[in-house]
């Protein structure tokens, strides 16, 4: 089961993706409403309300091609060191190589999406977040 460890991942993806760097896994930041706010807006393409998963997808997607620098079409523990928590990395490397491809990286951003997802609605609210 994905619990709170999940959604500090997810929580702290979206911040990184308007603050840029700075979140460390064991110690995430204290949540900014205004910023989570603002990012729930730019991924929330039809303004809906609700991030639907086409949209997380996309979201997901764009996010990987940012960490992915050097474009080789993977990301190392290094490279997200600031982003994401090596043990969260190395749970979503399933390959175990050390390189979290852009299908391992969106396999486990939709882990979290569906452990934020309350409601089973198959959409997030920023309440949800």
């Amino acid at each position: 089961m994905i619990g709170s460890r999940s959604r500090r991942l997810i929580i702290a993806l979206a911040l990184a993706a308007t603050l840029g760097p700075g979140w460390v896994g064991a110690q995430p930041l204290p949540l900014d409403p205004a910023r989570l706010q603002e990012w729930f807006k730019s991924v929330d393409r039809n303004g809906s309300g609700r991030i639907d998963r086409a949209e997380y997808h996309h979201w997901a997607t764009e996010r990987f091609f940012f960490l992915d620098k050097n474009r080789r079409g993977y990301v190392t523990v290094d490279e997200v060191r600031d982003v994401v928590d090596p043990q969260a990395f190395k749970s979503a490397n399933r390959r175990g190589d050390g390189k979290l491809t852009l299908r391992e990286f969106v396999n486990a951003a939709f882990q979290d999406f569906q452990a934020a997802d309350a409601d089973r609605d198959g959409t997030l609210t920023l309440q949800e977040m």
